[in-house]
């Protein structure tokens, strides 16, 4: 369905955008204004570190902090008016997070090829479940704030890793972009925790990056499986960075989950 046909018989609703690892909101901009043209409202927010937020990632200790700005956006919003949040990668932790808090202010979620974490599991553990399916991150790297017999407390991806193995189907400008703004990403070592009478009552949509190198598809598969949604899309040829190798499919998805979930 073109996005013409979708602008004329679409729902208007208010789309809450959520960012993965070393980005910010700005990561939407493609997304966002095509959700814009068709009528909806869109809040693309930084994380703490994120973004232009000047929050150091190497001084975030909790996911409570990390996803502070997200939990603000939320007290301030009155219950009756619902939300579809939209998470990208390791946004997915910030999802399951605000579920947890806020059931009564959110429609529906959906996760693309995002984290979907088990009640319990802590961002390295997903983070060491990638790294043994991909093999090692390349030119990444690890920051040690507190000293290398400690962990590691942010982590940036490096320029090749991001052209090879999660970019690699996106445009060459959206990388320059990239390159330019990426930031050091906190590593959390809080376990996720929440409860099936709120994580449980909200709507979950996975989405499925085809051609995804980072989280592969089997992962994405894995999650899905072991954290039941009520829907699975997939997308065709995209790769990890979904908001710039394939934007106008992600939205032509999202404004039909507007459509059913509003």
């Amino acid at each position: 369905m073109s996005m013409e046909a979708n602008e004329v018989k679409g729902r208007t609703c208010h789309f809450v955008m959520v960012h993965g690892a070393t980005l910010g909101g700005w990561c939407w901009y493609k997304v966002a204004d095509l959700l814009l043209k068709a009528g909806h409202t869109v809040s693309s927010i930084d994380m703490a570190s994120g973004g232009i937020d000047p929050t150091n990632a190497d001084q975030v200790s909790s996911l409570q902090q990390y996803n502070q700005p997200l939990t603000d956006f939320f007290i301030a919003r009155p219950s009756q008016d619902k939300v579809i949040m939209v998470g990208h990668s390791a946004g997915g932790f910030n999802l399951s997070f605000t579920m947890e808090r806020f059931p009564d202010k959110i429609a529906a979620t959906v996760f693309v090829t995002a984290f979907m974490p088990l009640s319990g599991t802590t961002l390295s553990d997903m983070i060491s479940e990638v790294s043994s399916i991909v093999g090692n991150f390349g030119d990444s790297t690890f920051y040690y704030e507190n000293g290398k017999e400690n962990t590691a407390t942010s982590f940036r991806f490096g320029s090749q890793f991001t052209r090879h193995s999660l970019s690699q189907n996106s445009p060459s400008w959206d990388l320059m972009l990239l390159d330019s703004l990426e930031k050091k990403f906190p590593l959390c070592e809080e376990p996720i925790l929440y409860t099936a009478k709120n994580y449980g009552s909200i709507r979950r949509i996975y989405v499925v990056a085809k051609e995804d190198k980072l989280f592969v598809e089997a992962f994405q598969r894995k999650m899905s499986a072991e954290n039941p949604q009520q829907m699975v899309y997939e997308i065709e040829g995209s790769d990890h960075t979904v908001v710039f190798s394939k934007p106008l499919r992600l939205a032509e998805v999202l404004i039909g989950i507007a459509n059913i979930c509003l």
